[in-house]
C-alpha cells in the first residue's frame, strides 16, 4: 500500500463497489441498486472523513468531507443510504459491506436505525454477533475474534422497507 488511499481507491474499494442491498425473495443485484418482485431497493455510498477547520472566532470545529486522500492511522466513515424507488414495501432488506482492504473496522462504530448488525470474520460466509466470532491463530488454537478481524458487516433491516421510505446504515474504518 502507498502512503495513502485516495478517493478513487476508496470509491473503488470492496467496501462501495460490492456493498449490496438483499432482499432475500426473488432479487436481482443491478449495480448498486437492488430491484425485488415487491419495492425496489436503491443505494447510495459515500466515503467521508474528519477535517477539523478554525472559524473566524478561533474555534476549531470539526465537520465531515468528502474522503479524498487518506493516510495511514486516519478514519473513513462508510454510509450507505437506501432508499424503496419502488410502489410496494421491500421485505427481508439486507445490506453485505465489505471492509475494505488495508482497513480495520472501528469496534462499535456500525449503526443503523431499526436493523440488526452482524458481522464476518470469514470472508462473508457466515455472520454472527460479535460475542459469537472466532478465530484460530497461526498456532491452531482458537480465542474470540477482535473488531480488527472482520471482513463484514451484515444490517437487516427491521419490518421492511414501505414505498418510499429511506434510511442509513454506516462504519467506521481506520487505514492500517
Amino acid at each position: 500500500m502507498t502512503d495513502m488511499m485516495t478517493r478513487e481507491e476508496l470509491m473503488n474499494s470492496p467496501a462501495m463497489t460490492t456493498c449490496k442491498g438483499v432482499l432475500l425473495a426473488g432479487l436481482l443485484l443491478l449495480g448498486g441498486s437492488a430491484l425485488a418482485q415487491q419495492g425496489t431497493i436503491k443505494l447510495e455510498h459515500r466515503a467521508e472523513q474528519w477535517e477539523s477547520v478554525t472559524d473566524d472566532n478561533g474555534i476549531e470545529q470539526t465537520r465531515l468531507v468528502e474522503a479524498a486522500r487518506v493516510l495511514p492511522g486516519e478514519e473513513v466513515l462508510f454510509t450507505v443510504t437506501y432508499i424503496n424507488v419502488g410502489d410496494e414495501a421491500a421485505e427481508d432488506v439486507v445490506i453485505t459491506n465489505p471492509v475494505p482492504d488495508h482497513m480495520f473496522y472501528v469496534n462499535n462504530s456500525a449503526t443503523g436505525d431499526n436493523t440488526s448488525i452482524t458481522f464476518s470474520v470469514d470472508g462473508g460466509e457466515t455472520f454472527g454477533a460479535p460475542q459469537d466470532l472466532l478465530i484460530t491463530d497461526a498456532l491452531g488454537a482458537e480465542r474470540p475474534a477482535a473488531a480488527k478481524d472482520y471482513s463484514h458487516i451484515r444490517w437487516v433491516v427491521d419490518g421492511g422497507v414501505t414505498a418510499g421510505a429511506s434510511g442509513t446504515v454506516q462504519f467506521t474504518a481506520v487505514v492500517e
